[in-house]
């Protein structure tokens, strides 16, 4: 009997370590996790917000579609300017700017440049150069992103096919100014539902309680304040 109750006692005592040490390597497992996949989340968001800033350049605004974002991304072209030559010291102190250079320059009036002296005797050409060239966006704002994908944009890292939530709006400012803004967004339980419930419950609860609108998930922008498409990681 005594035997019984050593072998139960035993039994319960490594139960119970076995729960203390579960209970503490729960939440470790769950950090190192949720920041691998935060790290992911917030890359594709920042991708978002390029492609975004690319595309509004172009057209004028941004766009609620992922449909035109990536579409833009893939066959799009942004304008580059080329340029060659500087003003000298002294034509500056003289009052020369180069937004009055270049109006001489487009005259085609050599006679003026020379008088201005802005020809480049030299070289038997106007001493600035100027000139708009188009690149592909995918070339110019990713080229730093080794793999990138477009059609990728629109999908959650790790949200085993979730897709971003993204809208477009318009606000005034307090001067009057009508501003084009933009976010994207997906909640935690997009891509961390798979992991530890109870901590994933409770990092929703911490943000949820925290003062002012605390959206529970990641996001880039905002419909409701200009933020200067700033991520709310930032």
């Amino acid at each position: 009997m005594k035997v019984l109750v050593k072998v139960i006692l035993v039994a319960a005592i490594g139960l119970l370590v076995f729960v203390c040490l579960k209970s503490i390597q729960g939440p470790i497992d769950f950090n190192k996790e949720s920041q691998i996949r935060n790290e992911a989340v917030k890359q594709r968001l920042i991708d978002i917000r390029t492609a975004q800033v690319a595309y509004r350049e172009i057209k004028g605004e941004y766009t609620a579609s992922f449909d035109s974002l990536i579409n833009f991304v893939k066959h799009g072209e942004v304008a580059l300017l080329q340029k060659r030559g500087e003003l000298k010291e002294e034509q500056m102190e003289a009052g020369m700017t180069e937004a009055k250079a270049m109006s001489i320059i487009r005259s085609n009036d050599i006679a003026a440049m020379k008088k201005q002296g802005l020809w480049d005797e030299a070289n038997n050409r106007p001493q600035l150069q100027r000139d708009s060239i188009y690149v592909a966006v995918v070339e110019n704002r990713f080229s730093n992103r080794r793999n990138f994908n477009p059609d990728s944009l629109v999908f959650v890292p790790y949200g085993e096919g979730s897709k971003f939530v993204m809208a477009t709006d318009t606000l005034t400012t307090s001067s009057g100014f009508t501003i084009n803004v933009f976010e994207a967004k997906t909640p935690y339980a997009s891509y961390l539902s798979d992991l530890n419930k109870n901590e994933l419950n409770l990092l929703i609860e911490n943000v949820t309680s925290l003062p002012g609108d605390r959206y529970p998930g990641m996001q880039v922008g905002s419909i409701q304040t200009a933020n200067n498409n700033a991520g709310n990681w930032e």
